[in-house]
């Protein structure tokens, strides 16, 4: 039984070292390629630079790079916070109103997670609100879009908060907003970063809506700053590369300092939900 075991510990080991090989591959060959030059970037590989290169870089943020970044500043902190705000907001009320008006609401929300996002009624939808090509239109857009997945998250957290809390604080005098704000939501910042954390991931690389609701080249995002700068440099595979690194940082940095607030949160959710 325990040779069979240690077979068995073998074969998943090698499962896993194959897993990683593949995973870091591919993120190792655009950081050395970002650093070569033109000839030598075009094998796409990762044998180390002949030369080192770290001008690409700034052949790079003097593409429009910073515009762009304002925008998927602007775009994701806006998005995160309506995101957060209404599913607080409403996950309050559904965890704390047992009605089947509310169970029947959630139900439909989270019926959203696995709703795709059609271009075409929602690009009706925005033209009719005047909102189309505008990046609060596109804000709206996510807020729609990941809000389900938040307000299940969040509502199974508040589940989990005793109602002795709620008594105790409307016998002081906090009903309402009041409750909520002063008891209720100072709790939820474990849920919170959890869900801020993964949205913000989420919004930052998101590529294909704004392909389709940004209709100016002046309100792009990062994202579709590197598809731009592939169809603009097809060749030059080291400023591409340079490109997609600048992109990815930040949220490389957000998850590196967040991580623990993450994996907290979502192990108090299981726990409580």
């Amino acid at each position: 039984m325990k040779k069979r075991t240690n077979t068995v510990n073998r074969i998943l080991e090698i499962l896993l070292w194959i897993c990683s090989i593949v995973t870091i591959y591919p993120i190792l060959m655009v950081i050395l390629t970002s650093f070569k030059s033109k000839g030598e970037a075009a094998y796409l590989n990762i044998s180390l630079p002949g030369e080192w290169h770290p001008e690409n870089y700034v052949a790079v943020l003097e593409k429009d790079f910073v515009r762009s970044l304002g925008n998927s500043v602007f775009i994701t902190l806006l998005s995160v916070v309506l995101i957060t705000a209404l599913s607080a907001f409403l996950s309050f009320i559904i965890a704390r109103r047992d009605t089947k008006g509310c169970r029947i609401t959630y139900k439909i929300i989270t019926l959203g997670i696995i709703a795709p996002f059609t271009a075409l009624p929602t690009i009706q939808l925005l033209q009719k609100l005047g909102m189309y090509g505008s990046r609060i239109g596109l804000c709206l857009v996510y807020a729609a879009l990941y809000m389900p997945f938040t307000t299940m998250m969040l509502s199974g957290f508040i589940k989990g908060i005793p109602r002795e809390l709620d008594e105790a604080a409307v016998m002081d005098g906090a009903v309402g907003w009041k409750l909520f704000v002063t008891v209720i939501f100072p709790l939820l910042k474990p849920a919170l970063a959890t869900t801020g954390v993964l949205n913000f991931m989420w919004v930052w690389n998101e590529l294909q809506i704004p392909m389709y609701l940004l209709n100016s080249a002046a309100k792009w995002t990062l994202p579709l700053s590197v598809y731009n700068f592939y169809g603009q440099f097809s060749r030059s595979w080291n400023l591409v590369c340079a490109d997609v690194v600048l992109v990815s940082l930040p949220v490389v940095i957000v998850y590196i300092f967040a991580q623990k607030w993450v994996i907290a949160g979502m192990t108090a959710g299981a726990v409580k939900g």
